[in-house]
């Protein structure tokens, strides 16, 4: 009986069958990240991103691997997959997209396990008028509009702190390390970013967020499709990633918190991941924001956090 018990798992195994989604092979396993730069777009759905739509995402296929079988989850709305694919997990009010200073919770969560570990996080949100701010800024008119619900670090009391008052100083990692991307409102402004990336002086993991009018997520002022907006925004800003003397060991990856309305599919969205790390190719595995919390996590050897214990990290495309 043993016998045919070792018998059957060396099959298994031959035939790349796991008992468990936690264990995997050396060829699968996330290699050591050392800066990792993840970049959210908005309400993009993957058949909605055509080469017409999205020239210069298109001309990063060749060097890059393309998730196709991604999915964003269900039964909630944008802050519930940014909080998802940071902490493993989103309560109600965060479902619902309600601003922080109704709806934040003392969890851990990938910027606070970073600390705990010596290492460095950076955030950086587009029209965000100060660091670590809580309220929306901005309109579609003047096409600079920061919404704080797509600004996950608000929403740990670990991270901003439990308090949100006026006159209270939030904390000084939230202060510190969440950062507005540029030095002034003009539409597009990304200067604080691109001097960061020109020196190197990036964490270990970048969180960029673009406003509603370069993500995907508005029909602003300037723009004729906003999905043509957000590739707009990768064209100016990738580069400049690439470029930068942190992406020497660095990966980049892209991804969407949802999908757009129906008729498109609004849990089917896009994985692009790149980097000296990512074998170029493409996979229709299924993953989805825990998959990407659990990749993060077992790249940067954290443990994982609640429904990142049991997805599957991103695997074939590692070299």
């Amino acid at each position: 009986m043993i016998r045919a018990l070792l018998t059957l798992a060396v099959a298994l195994a031959a035939v790349g069958v796991t008992s468990s989604p936690q264990a995997a092979t050396p060829a699968a396993r996330v290699p050591r990240l050392e800066h990792v730069f993840l970049v959210i777009g908005e309400n993009t759905s993957y058949a909605q991103l055509t080469a017409k739509r999205a020239p210069y995402l298109t001309s990063l296929k060749p060097r890059s691997a393309w998730l196709t079988g991604y999915r964003a989850l269900p039964r909630t709305k944008s802050l519930g997959e940014y909080i998802a694919m940071t902490s493993g997990q989103f309560i109600h009010c965060q479902a619902l997209d309600h601003l922080p200073i109704r709806c934040h919770q003392r969890i851990d969560n990938v910027f606070h396990q970073l600390s705990a570990r010596g290492r460095s996080w950076n955030a950086y949100l587009e029209s965000m008028v100060n660091p670590c701010d809580v309220v929306d800024h901005g309109t579609t008119w003047s096409a600079n509009k920061y919404a704080a619900h797509h600004n996950p670090v608000l929403y740990y009391d670990n991270l901003e702190g439990a308090t949100y008052d006026d006159a209270v100083k939030p904390a000084a990692a939230c202060v510190a390390r969440d950062l507005p991307m540029g030095t002034s409102l003009a539409p597009g402004d990304t200067s604080a970013l691109d001097a960061a990336l020109a020196a190197g002086r990036v964490g270990d993991l970048t969180l960029i967020v673009p406003d509603d009018c370069e993500n995907g997520h508005d029909l602003c002022a300037g723009h004729k499709d906003p999905v043509r907006a957000f590739d707009g925004f990768l064209a100016r800003e990738v580069p400049k990633i690439e470029a930068s003397p942190a992406f020497a060991d660095g990966t980049l990856i892209i991804t969407w918190d949802e999908g757009g309305d129906p008729p498109q599919q609004p849990e089917h969205v896009l994985t692009v991941v790149a980097g000296p790390h990512v074998a170029a190719g493409t996979s229709a595995a299924r993953y989805d924001h825990y998959s990407l919390l659990r990749t993060l996590e077992d790249g940067f050897r954290l443990p994982a956090l609640r429904r990142a214990r049991t997805a599957h990290p991103f695997a074939g495309i590692w070299r």
